[in-house]
């Protein structure tokens, strides 16, 4: 059978519980919920899993327990445990350059100065041909703002923009999970 993993970033803990940074553990709990399945403990990956079988195809679902800037040290033994091959890794995160409510689709790449990225291509030894979900959280418009803005829950429109991001996301989950990310990309990018 083959596997897919989709890992949603963010930080742990209640204090960071659905605020901008956390925009993809947020996605994967909604997934989670959606598909009524609980994840488990798995302390030797450093997190959340929960696991299903979506038209053939075994996904496993990741929250890593440790703080986004920490990513890569849950990904790397998950993505090794499970032996799934990185261009069938979806990493969903949040995004400082897109507006608040996008939702965008990205093959491969550079970190783009997010620190989660950097560190799951880091432990991955440089390697970063895996998929990522871009939500967008816009930005405070000044750098020295950032640390503070991302940990914060936004507006109530904002954090509705947030929600519509990923039901957008969840929306085309199905089709990348079924290799047709093609489908999924125009479906998402074309309005």
């Amino acid at each position: 059978m083959n596997k897919f993993l989709i890992a949603g970033l963010g930080n742990p803990g209640s204090r960071y519980s659905k605020t901008r940074h956390n925009a993809g553990t947020d996605f994967v709990e909604l997934l989670n919920k959606i598909k009524d399945i609980s994840p488990r403990e798995v302390k030797s990956l450093k997190g959340h899993l929960s696991s299903i079988e979506i038209s053939g195809v075994e996904v496993n679902i990741l929250i890593p327990s440790v703080f986004m800037n920490h990513s890569g040290h849950s990904l790397k033994p998950t993505i090794k445990k499970l032996n799934i091959p990185l261009e069938k890794v979806l990493i969903i995160h949040d995004d400082l350059d897109l507006p608040s409510g996008a939702c965008k689709l990205k093959d491969g790449g550079g970190d783009g100065g997010h620190n989660g990225l950097k560190s799951i291509v880091e432990s991955l030894g440089g390697k970063n041909n895996f998929k990522r979900m871009r939500l967008g959280i816009g930005h405070p418009g000044n750098s020295k703002l950032v640390n503070k803005y991302v940990i914060q829950k936004g507006s109530p429109d904002e954090r509705k923009e947030r929600k519509d991001a990923i039901k957008q996301g969840l929306n085309i989950i199905d089709l990348i999970i079924n290799d047709q990310w093609d489908i999924a990309l125009n479906k998402l990018h074309t309005k």
